[in-house]
Formats: C-alpha cells, sequence, structure tokens
C-alpha cells in the first residue's frame, strides 16, 4: 500500500497535498445542507433538458476514433479500441441513502438494460453519486469486470458481484484488458457512505490509455499539485472528463471551482476537456446550469478547447 496515502495509526486513507481552508463549524454545515436541500426551487431546470437518444449501432460500430456518450453527472461510456469502458455509472433516482434526497434532474436518456454490452465499469470512489448500488448490482450476472480504488471490492462483494471480476488498484498501479491500460492516478478529495466509514477507502482520478487514445477522468477533485504531476508523468491527454460542477467556496478542500477546473485541464495536458458532474443532481448552492456558463467563458478567455455534448449525445474524438 502507498503510505503516501494511507495513515497507518488510523488506518485511513488522505491527501498528497494541504489545502489551506478554515473548517465548516456544524452550524455552517447545517446552513449549506438546507440551501441544498430547500432553497433550491429557483436553482434547478424547470423544464426538461435536452436530450439525445444515442444510435448504439453507431457507437459500437469500429472506428480510429475515440467514441464517447455522457449521460450527466460523471457517468460516461467509452468505445475506446472497441472496448466499452463505463465510467461512475449513476442510473439510480436518488444520489442519497435516504429516499426523497438528492433526486436527479430527469431520467437517464438510457435505462441499464438498454445499454450496450459493457466490457469494464471504472468507479472513482464511493460517494453516493458515483457508486450506485443499484448500477452495480445490474450487472453481477455480467462478465463486466469492475476496476476501482483500494477499499471499494468489499462492498461490491456484499452487492453480488464475484471477487474475480473486481481488480482494486493503489494510486500509480495499472490493469490492462487487452489493449487498454487503466492507471489509477491521485485526487485530492475524500470517501465514505456513512459517518463512520470516514477515508477508509480510496478516491482516485484514471488514465485509460489504448492503442492511440489517452483520457483522463477526474472523479471527484479539488484543485491541488497532483494534476501538473499526472500531466507529466501520463500526458498528453486526447481528451479529459473534468468535474466542473458541485462547487463552493466553503468545500474548496474537495471540489474546484470553475477557473481551478479550467486550470487543472492545462495542468494535464488535455486537447479536449469535457465538463462533468453538473446538470443531474443538485449538490451545491449555485444555480445547475452555472458550471457550463463559467466554463464556456473561462475556456474561451484562456484559449481552452471545450466539448459540451448534450445529454446521450455521440461524441467522436480525432486521434493523433
Amino acid at each position: 500500500m502507498n503510505t503516501l496515502n494511507f495513515d497507518p495509526k488510523t488506518q485511513r486513507f488522505q491527501n498528497l497535498y494541504p489545502i489551506k481552508t478554515p473548517k465548516m463549524t456544524l452550524k455552517q454545515s447545517l446552513r449549506a445542507a438546507q440551501e441544498i436541500l430547500y432553497k433550491s426551487a429557483q436553482k434547478i431546470p424547470t423544464s426538461k433538458i435536452p436530450q439525445i437518444k444515442p444510435n448504439l449501432e453507431a457507437f459500437e460500430k469500429a472506428s480510429d476514433r475515440l467514441k464517447f456518450i455522457w449521460f450527466g453527472h460523471s457517468t460516461v461510456l467509452l468505445n475506446i479500441d472497441g472496448i466499452k469502458v463505463l465510467l461512475d455509472p449513476m442510473f439510480s433516482l436518488y444520489a442519497s441513502p435516504i429516499k426523497g434526497i438528492i433526486k436527479r434532474f430527469q431520467p437517464p436518456v438510457l435505462m441499464l438494460k438498454e445499454l450496450p454490452y459493457i466490457d469494464v465499469i471504472v468507479i472513482s470512489h464511493d460517494h453516493y453519486d458515483h457508486l450506485d448500488k443499484k448500477s452495480i448490482q445490474f450487472f453481477k450476472d455480467k462478465e463486466t469486470r469492475f476496476v476501482v480504488p483500494l477499499g471499494i471490492k468489499r462492498y461490491m462483494m456484499k452487492w453480488g458481484i464475484l471477487e474475480q471480476k473486481i481488480v482494486e488498484l493503489d494510486w500509480h498501479e495499472s490493469y490492462q484488458m487487452d489493449s487498454i491500460h487503466f492507471t489509477a492516478t491521485p485526487a485530492h478529495h475524500f470517501s465514505g457512505r456513512n459517518l463512520l466509514g470516514h477515508n477508509k477507502t480510496l478516491w482516485a482520478s484514471w488514465v485509460i490509455k489504448g492503442k492511440n487514445a489517452n483520457v483522463f477522468f477526474s472523479g471527484d477533485s479539488a484543485y491541488s499539485p497532483h494534476f501538473k504531476e499526472i500531466g507529466e508523468r501520463y500526458g498528453a491527454f486526447d481528451v479529459a472528463f473534468m468535474e466542473n460542477g458541485q462547487y463552493d467556496k466553503r468545500w474548496i478542500n474537495a471540489h474546484m471551482m470553475p477557473e481551478q477546473t479550467v486550470q487543472a485541464i492545462k495542468d494535464i495536458q488535455a486537447k479536449f476537456f469535457v465538463p462533468i458532474h453538473w446538470s443531474m443532481f443538485r449538490l451545491s448552492p449555485h444555480h445547475w446550469l452555472d458550471p457550463i456558463i463559467q466554463s464556456l467563458k473561462i475556456t474561451k478567455e484562456q484559449n481552452v478547447l471545450i466539448l459540451n455534448p448534450f445529454l446521450g449525445e455521440i461524441m467522436s474524438i480525432p486521434l493523433h
């Protein structure tokens, strides 16, 4: 185990770099929760978000390009070298252990049963909006493999996934399937699905490298020097799926502000930026559209190439 990200005394994982930010008091935390849960009427979509039902036959067709479909929030389906890779599948109605809280804005553009055969599922961390029990259990009788950070295997085995289908990795460890290399890389975040599970599982970003395509998936992360280090070690990237939503200065230790997201794209040396972690759940007080408005503005000012697909739209990226 990497001693840089694990404290043997507390038996908990930790981040590589400290971020100086005031800790929120209980009163401040409760106020933030109230803003998200009860003062959101004017900050969620008032009509259905435009989406496109993807032509899966076209998506699966062999190509020398990288194809992907974004389903909202952080759920992305890749077709890389003919291998279908599903990132942080979240198809449930609620991103919470409590029904009625953190409800998705609208049904997924595809139901789980409508997905093509999935070769690999990659998980970034164990929070409910990224590790969804219902979505994982759908694949328990399939041959799909799971590539996850340390500690997450126990959840999946409890949910009926056979141990031999699960590959658990520390930061900078890799797993190869056919021509694809999956490498767990650092993120600056935290984990836990209950009060007692804080940081008992690892969180990660991912480098997914095929014959010609090099993809970065941020998972959830605050901004820190780890992005530049990833770019120097694993870049440049053809595309980066980078978190750009659910931010607030009060939790800058866990998520990036919009200008930090764009800087992270430059740090990892990505050609194209695809904003994720927005448009399906409300986990922050900002207006649901603010992430993409800010990202479009900042990328234009800084000459960063951004892809802003519709939900369900098949995107195709030319490779060098």
